[in-house]
């Protein structure tokens, strides 16, 4: 193995911290600088409810542009686009001031230029991967691990940024994180049938027609399709708890880097459990590794509904990362092994649209319940109801399909151990 064969798949993984670390600003700073000029935690709600319906338009489009056009392209003008349109939010802000509509527009331009970069990169890991000998489930563990820590320092450096230079500031760093990833990914080099566009076989159907036919291919795989639907309706339970509730309690406790610090030791945890993926799938069987993720997650949640000191706070968001983990790549991996390349950038698209509609049409109910109730209660509860949905999905026999994978992506079946077999065959 070659450093210039690896050079490819190192690019896209120097692209992803980039872009990460930039994107893990947002979501502290946008939060922020609503609560900062509005007070509300409702309309913080109805803003990032906005940006889900948006992403879930964008995504579709983002994956089929990914199949068509090419991977590469794609994420090159999405990372331009959105370091363009963080520099003009500053701008305009220290230019007329901190308007909501400024904001709403960063929010919404977010919406539209991340999406397609971010549905580039996943499915250009199955390309750089095979370019570099990289097998696939250690690659999408090292994605995943790496994407991981740009998460951690983003919340981070995001809470820092607040405190050292201001809110608006802070898109200036956010603007050249974008634009360094996209130098990286404009660094990467693979011959033109792996980039994603003459591996298409099939006839041109239409834009809109090649956008369904995502939806009906995840539709089609049963297993998947609820496994994906499970972490659906999970999202729309957990992460306005993560976007709504958390800075909102911070906010009030005047404490940035307190909020920085819990995110990102669960996203710290989410790192480590990523990188183990690929020695899980050698010794566990895919739905083991599922069942031991959900039902240690919901009970970690449920345990910190108490809103413990910062310091525990931050440890038990560590371990429900680790627990956590391996489900990104596992997923990343179902992708790569059940459908051809030529769909792959489709079916990411629709997966990433599912994700982020249904936790944006919950935020304002949850941030009303918020100003109403407090933080502590209405935290508690969604955990309560994170923890019954968990219950519930590991009972679900069909989940035991996704240990027989298809081979209908790159390189071959999933190599499933010996005690696994038996503990597929039996769910």
């Amino acid at each position: 193995m070659t450093t210039r064969r690896l050079t490819p798949f190192v690019m896209l993984e120097v692209s992803s911290i980039l872009s990460a670390i930039a994107s893990g600003m947002t979501y502290i700073v946008i939060p922020w600088l609503i609560l900062e000029t509005t007070g509300s935690a409702l309309l913080s709600g109805v803003v990032i409810a906005v940006k889900g319906l948006v992403s879930f338009v964008v995504y579709p489009i983002a994956g089929t542009l990914v199949d068509l056009v090419g991977r590469r392209r794609v994420a090159i003008v999405s990372d331009a686009a959105v370091a363009v349109s963080a520099v003009l939010f500053v701008i305009l802000s220290l230019s007329f001031g901190p308007h909501l509509a400024f904001l709403i527009g960063i929010t919404l331009l977010g919406a539209l230029f991340e999406s397609p970069g971010f549905t580039a990169r996943k499915a250009l890991v199955a390309n750089t991967a095979e370019v570099g000998n990289v097998p696939l489930a250690r690659a999408n563990g090292l994605t995943e691990s790496i994407r991981g820590i740009g998460w951690i320092a983003g919340p981070a450096a995001g809470s820092f940024s607040v405190a050292l230079i201001g809110p608006i500031n802070t898109f200036w760093v956010i603007g050249l994180g974008y634009l360094l990833s996209m130098v990286a990914v404009s660094c990467i080099r693979i011959s033109h049938n792996v980039a994603g566009q003459s591996d298409l076989d099939t006839e041109r159907k239409g834009f809109i027609r090649e956008a369904v036919d995502g939806f009906k291919a995840l539709a089609a795989d049963r297993p998947l399709a609820i496994l994906v639907a499970f972490i659906v309706i999970l999202d729309m339970v957990y992460i306005p708890a993560e976007e709504i509730v958390l800075p909102f309690y911070f906010n009030q406790r005047h404490d940035p880097t307190g909020l920085g610090i819990v995110i990102s030791s669960m996203v710290l945890g989410g790192t480590v459990g990523a990188l183990l993926f690929e020695w899980m799938t050698r010794h566990f069987s895919i739905p083991v590794i599922i069942r031991v993720a959900v039902i240690g997650s919901c009970t970690l949640l449920l345990a910190i509904a108490s809103f413990p000191p910062t310091w525990f706070f931050a440890i038990i968001g560590f371990t429900l990362g680790l627990v956590w983990g391996p489900i990104n790549p596992l997923l990343s991996l179902l992708v790569q092994r059940r459908f051809p390349p030529s769909m792959q950038g489709r079916v990411f698209g629709v997966q990433l649209a599912l994700w982020s509609v249904t936790p944006p049409i919950a935020m304002p109910f949850v941030g009303a319940l918020v100003e109403q109730f407090g933080p502590q209660s209405v935290y508690f509860w969604l955990m309560f109801t994170t923890f019954v949905l968990g219950l519930c999905i590991v009972f679900v026999p069909i989940l035991g399909q996704l240990a027989r994978v298809r081979e209908g992506g790159l390189g071959g079946e999933l190599r499933v151990p010996k005690k696994a077999k038996k503990s597929s065959q039996a769910d």
